[in-house]
């Protein structure tokens, strides 16, 4: 996955202690396969998990983390697996998909937005942000649009201050 947001993500993990995986979802580079409307995608994450769960320690802090259409699929799969503790979600998708399925996980959520996002309309994530009923829920606002350039490193600061390792 060559996407400077998801690299300014995973840099700002791997700084916290964090072990990372990253992956293209099928389909995208030279990953087999073909787009699935969500379903395959889901798939995809649900097996990285389970993979990446095999090889860490029992009592690691686990989290999904995604950007754009990889948030999305991050909130699906997140309700999938009690072990997942947490989310890191940027630009979630609101002017394609509906946040309901944000509302049923009970972990620690870390929302990242760009004031000027119009697939991700800021409008719409500070309402789900407002209504979540969880206890740790951090919100980044970035002056930048859905591709964050020249302000990735601000995504990446937003993880080392507010991510912790529980």
């Amino acid at each position: 996955m060559f996407n400077k947001v998801v690299e300014a993500m995973e840099e700002g993990f791997l700084k916290k202690g964090f072990t990372t995986l990253r992956f293209n979802f099928r389909g995208v580079g030279n990953s087999g396969g073909y787009y699935d409307e969500g379903d395959g995608e889901m798939r995809d994450v649900c097996a990285s998990f389970n993979f990446l769960e095999g090889i860490v320690r029992e009592d690691a802090y686990l989290m999904l983390a995604g950007y754009s259409f990889g948030a999305w699929i991050c909130g699906g799969a997140s309700i999938q697996y009690a072990k997942v503790k947490g989310q890191f979600l940027v630009s979630y998708p609101f002017a394609f998909y509906a946040p309901d399925v944000l509302a049923e996980f009970k972990g620690s959520m870390y929302f990242v937005g760009g004031e000027h996002d119009d697939i991700a309309p800021v409008n719409k994530l500070l309402e789900v942000y407002k209504n979540l009923q969880i206890v740790n829920k951090n919100l980044k606002i970035i002056p930048t649009d859905h591709f964050y350039w020249g302000k990735e490193k601000e995504i990446t600061d937003f993880i080392i201050e507010k991510v912790g390792l529980l």
